[in-house]
């Protein structure tokens, strides 16, 4: 019997499905049966050591969860005194601009709170008892004036406060305090009495101390005069920092704020009934608390509780001080709790929290229990489940015998069918037919897929074919088109040494490599008159034919304006006139860097101006050593209009030698892009002889150059010239 692909496909889809549905039965019937028994044999023991597992991960949830609750709450604290330092900085900045420039400010007058009230942030002026006395010189009155312009600063800055209580002031060294401050619901101040207004800044712990430490810093807390909910008094962060004049120290700026959100991210942040917060300041004390009594609340005279007692909590406590973070088990009094604390390193403090170790078992328990429950739970559900999976796998496999043999036969069918009729087609395509199309495929799976791609296959085949001659010719013409462009380059440039034999006073040589077909690198030399000698270095920004059409402009208008000018020497205005040459219809925004000299034949003055170019290296015979030519910080040509540009001068004694070069030399790359750097070209030229021919030392630094490079891809143009004064 001849076995087609039809009834191949049909038995193979039979054969499989029976086997897979009788071993995964098998398999099925083995497995749920072996987990039933399994599950009857260790439930007792699973339940008891999951239950116990579950309770210690819970139990290291809980003490991750205190560790990231005292981070969050000691950076949200931080980020509050960040921003009053990055104020304070700011505050100072600015008075140290206007005490250190007053002529830039104008007189300016602030009230007086000893005779009207003074509006919400508005800033006003208190004299010290002493200057008062003394009296207000014109000067000194002068000084005050100008110092008031700080209104615009501070009142801006104090609004920014509005739902604290806050005041942002300024104490000079001469005993006046300018001052603006906010009362949350308070449109005004009154009247400051006499009694009250006897304050010196100078004599306040905010501006000593910001003196002496000569640096912004925060000053100790202390109790505000009003309370918070709990019957506590608030406390005060301040913040000082000193300001200068153009004689050096002037005096100290500042702020205080009673930050309410401080407080309560302290005292709203315990877990559980007996869980409590607080923070420790850099002495080991507690400055702020939710406790309102004992060790741990905030106290005038507080302990230092780096001396406990108990030695764990001396421990952590010594941790907090040095700005660690961490979780630890301490015991207070006949408690043991679990103490999780973070740094905050703007103010040098550190964040705590505590929660008695008893509510965290006892939480760990809680999921003991329940999950032990579930567990018995489920044990029950996989007996239940047995015994339906082996009454639904009896009826399934007389259904399924029917089904396979029907779908099998039919599936079979529609699979072999297409493939005869893709089959047919393929033939008479692949004997040569391009036109033929396959149409009659429409089975919507990959064989229609597949008839398509062969229609489109005809259909590249056939444009491919037609286009082939075309692409080789277009490709053929462009490499014969960059040749002509690449031979014209070099045509332009001189190729004769030595250029003037007649010329014995120098010597001159100079070589240029491409990293494209044509480059933007180029180089050029000519006699103005039989005792000036020019010669120029460029380097064009890009590469390729736009950087060679580029260069090719440059090197035109570098010469005519060379060649015409009316003074010979004067090689900045040649510079001058050559950049707005390039920058009119620069659209592409090219430029180009240039070195230009002149040497004087007969005296050896070499005049030249650097136009944005690497340095040239000069060697000098006498001393035999080589070093960089010192050069002006001059713009590119082409970036800019009306630019100006320094013309510099030194003296080539006989035998000394200029050096110039483009970029791709000293930033020449290797495979791990490390550049040849110039230091390395400074080195190489003191080491090597200098007096040689100029055609082997330019080879020397190229080969110097290629051992560095190695196998890498020419990234750049490479340009060197050489020029010896005879």
């Amino acid at each position: 019997m001849k076995w087609t692909i039809h009834k191949r496909v049909r038995l193979l889809v039979l054969s499989a499905g029976i086997l897979s549905f009788f071993v995964l039965s098998v398999i099925g019937f083995i497995g749920v049966s072996s987990i039933r028994n399994d599950v009857s044999k260790m439930g007792v023991e699973l339940g008891e050591s999951s239950a116990s597992y579950t309770q210690s991960i819970l139990t290291d949830q809980l003490k991750q969860t205190l560790s990231e609750l005292s981070k969050s709450r000691a950076e949200y604290i931080n980020r509050d005194m960040e921003r009053m330092m990055q104020d304070v900085i700011v505050l100072a900045e600015t008075m140290t601009e206007i005490a250190s420039h007053p002529e830039n400010y104008s007189p300016r007058i602030v009230p007086d709170p000893r005779y009207e009230r003074i509006g919400k942030a508005e800033t006003y002026i208190i004299y010290s008892p002493a200057l008062r006395e003394s009296g207000v010189s014109p000067a000194l009155r002068h000084e005050i004036e100008i110092a008031s312009n700080i209104r615009d600063y501070l009142v801006p800055l104090a609004k920014s406060y509005l739902n604290y209580k806050s005041s942002f002031y300024v104490g000079s060294k001469n005993g006046y305090f300018l001052c603006s401050g906010i009362l949350p619901g308070v449109d005004y101040s009154p009247i400051i009495e006499d009694e009250i207004y006897n304050y010196d800044p100078r004599q306040r712990p905010w501006y000593q101390n910001a003196e002496k430490a000569n640096k912004p810093l925060f000053s100790d807390l202390y109790a505000d005069i009003d309370f918070d909910e709990n019957g506590r008094l608030y406390q005060v962060v301040g913040c000082s920092a000193p300001y200068y004049d153009a004689n050096g120290f002037a005096g100290v700026v500042g702020l205080d704020i009673a930050n309410i959100d401080i407080h309560r991210a302290v005292t709203h942040t315990g877990i559980g009934e007996d869980g409590f917060s607080f923070v420790l300041d850099n002495n080991g004390k507690v400055i702020i608390s939710s406790m309102t009594e004992g060790v741990f609340s905030a106290q005038e005279n507080g302990v230092d509780l780096r001396h406990s007692t108990d030695t764990a909590l001396a421990d952590a406590v010594k941790n907090m001080v040095e700005g660690k973070s961490g979780v630890e088990l301490v015991k207070i009094g006949d408690e043991r709790y679990y103490i999780a604390y973070s740094p905050m390193p703007s103010v040098n403090w550190s964040f705590a929290t505590l929660t008695r170790e008893e509510e965290i078992l006892n939480a760990a328990e809680q999921g003991r229990t329940y999950f032990a429950e579930q567990i018995e739970k489920f044990q029950e559900r996989v007996s239940d489940n047995y015994k339906v999976m082996v009454s639904i796998s009896i009826v399934l496999l007389a259904v399924l015998l029917g089904v396979l043999f029907y779908f099998s036969n039919k599936l079979s069918g529609r699979f072999v069918k297409p493939i005869e009729k893709l089959s047919d087609n393929v033939r008479d395509i692949a004997s040569g037919n391009l036109d033929k199309k396959i149409t009659d495929i429409h089975t919507g799976d990959e064989i229609e897929h597949l008839a398509v791609c062969f229609n489109a296959m005809t259909d590249e085949l056939k444009e491919y074919m037609a286009n082939l001659t075309k692409v080789t010719a277009d490709r053929e013409r462009i490499a014969t088109e960059l040749n002509v462009a690449k031979d014209i380059q070099r045509g332009m440039l001189p190729s004769i040494f030595p250029p003037y034999p007649d010329k014995t006073e120098f010597d001159i040589y100079a070589t240029m490599q491409a990293a494209k077909e044509v480059g933007g690198d180029f180089y050029d030399f000519y006699l103005l008159d039989e005792d000036h000698l020019v010669v120029t270095i460029a380097d064009v920004s890009g590469k390729g034919i736009p950087a060679s059409l580029f260069m090719v402009i440059s090197k035109t208008v570098l010469k005519n304006f060379a060649v015409f000018m009316n003074n010979p020497d004067d090689f900045a205005a040649v510079m001058e006139c050559a950049n707005n040459q390039l920058c009119q219809g620069n659209d592409e925004m090219m430029f180009v860097t240039v070195f230009l000299g002149m040497l004087d034949l007969k005296t050896g003055k070499f005049v030249y101006v650097n136009g944005g170019h690497n340095p040239p290296i000069i060697y000098h015979k006498a001393e035999n050593r080589c070093e960089y030519l010192k050069v002006k910080k001059n713009f590119v040509l082409g970036g800019m209009e009306d630019m100006t540009f320094t013309q510099q001068e030194i003296q080539l004694e006989h035998g000394d030698l200029i050096f110039m070069y483009t970029d791709g030399v000293n930033e020449a790359m290797n495979v791990d892009k490390e550049e040849y750097t110039s230091e390395r070209l400074l080195n190489f030229m003191n080491k090597t002889d200098c007096t040689v021919e100029l055609t082997k030392l330019l080879a020397a630094v190229k080969g110097d150059v290629e051992d560095h490079v190695k196998d890498a891809e020419q990234s750049d143009d490479m340009t060197m010239i050489a020029l010896r004064r005879n």
